[in-house]
């Protein structure tokens, strides 16, 4: 795909007698100056030391302060190496993340959303449990700050720990630490023509590909954020008026994945098997009627919407695959050819195990821009 060209604006300080950094935490921010200095200082004061960090911030086009604030801040701390990148607006994260992906020095990857920020314990805490389980990707405990948190679902057999199982799929956020080298071995890099929920392909070609995902579960690892209704919101692109044929496209990538995993023999093709109906579950249980609800009052936009998942659900197997869903994932499939907004509504509370609306960013794949 098409590459925007960065703008060289920002140096890069590398330390080279403090060897490679143990940890990149890639940063992408986007009209973030006054949320930029509480992300950097959470990074700043982790217990692992700033000298095994490498800071790399890649900026989406701001026209505010937060390029200079964040290359300001590089002498706040004895870093293992630290660059601010900028490039032109794209109105993803995507086009960053790639950008960190493939400048990353440390042994490990963090992703980390300017607008969020680490507890001070994060990358010891995560460093460690990838080290002693040889782990490719280490969920850390997410905290909700005004919303809820999405973190990963225990197993319902205890054994399966270690192993792949459905609650893998509650946490399709990308803010986990990673192996580098393992995210350079897959075979899918952040989509950067998605507006939308790039995370998701993203984590499920990691999951499908995983052979061991630990989890950090004692610690306070990332507080995921939302303003609160009396501050003025930047544009989310999750609740931005985005058509639905353009809001559901992430899909295509997500069950192509799986698709082609499933050509392949031996237990990755068993793995994306179960995958596809598990991640119907959640995406007719969770994602689908939290996009319905937030359309609010706008009833061509809630039938659109539910006619394109309909479409995707016939084109991905959900349709054929009735029989593996659960109850709540069947109603809201049964409800997405409906022609009244009231009655795909309906079915959306149903799905979503309540009469209200679903809190703020439950569980989904939000991106701001």
């Amino acid at each position: 795909m098409p590459r925007t060209p960065l703008l060289p604006v920002q140096r890069r300080s590398v330390r080279p007698s403090s060897g490679a950094p143990l940890v990149t935490v890639g940063i992408t921010t986007h009209q973030d100056a006054e949320r930029i200095i509480r992300c950097l200082t959470s990074v700043a004061e982790q217990t692992l030391g700033a000298q095994h960090i490498e800071v790399l911030v890649v900026d989406d086009g701001s026209t505010d302060q937060t390029v200079r604030l964040a290359t300001n801040f590089e002498q706040r701390a004895d870093w293992a190496a630290y660059a601010v990148r900028r490039h032109r607006n794209t109105g993803s994260p995507s086009k960053g993340r790639n950008t960190i992906l493939d400048e990353a020095r440390g042994e490990y990857v963090f992703f980390l959303d300017a607008d969020d920020y680490l507890g001070p314990q994060a990358l010891e805490a995560m460093t460690e449990a990838g080290h002693r389980q040889r782990a490719e990707v280490i969920v850390g405990r997410y905290v909700g700050v005004n919303r809820s948190a999405p973190n990963v679902l225990p197993p319902k057999n205890p054994k399966d720990a270690g192993d792949y199982h459905a609650g893998w799929l509650n946490s399709l956020h990308v803010q986990k630490l990673f192996r580098t080298e393992f995210l350079r071995r897959l075979p899918y890099r952040f989509n950067e023509s998605l507006i939308y929920a790039s995370d998701h392909p993203f984590m499920v070609s990691a999951f499908l590909h995983a052979t061991t995902v630990a989890l950090v579960e004692d610690v306070d690892c990332y507080f995921i954020t939302l303003d609160p209704p009396e501050v003025q919101p930047r544009v989310n692109v999750s609740r931005a008026d985005i058509p639905a044929v353009q809001q559901l496209r992430f899909l295509h990538d997500c069950f192509g994945l799986m698709a082609l995993a499933r050509g392949q023999n031996g237990e990755l093709a068993k793995r994306a098997g179960r995958m596809r109906a598990d991640y119907w579950n959640r995406l007719l249980k969770l994602h689908i009627p939290v996009l319905i609800l937030r359309k609010g009052e706008d009833d061509d936009a809630v039938v659109k919407l539910a006619h394109q998942a309909q479409v995707m659900a016939e084109l991905y197997g959900a349709v054929t695959s009735r029989t593996r869903l659960v109850p709540e994932a069947q109603i809201m499939l049964e409800a997405l050819t409906a022609e009244a907004a009231d009655a795909v509504r309906a079915a959306a509370h149903r799905a979503r195990g309540s009469s209200a609306a679903a809190p703020e960013g439950a569980g989904l794949g939000t991106e701001s821009t």
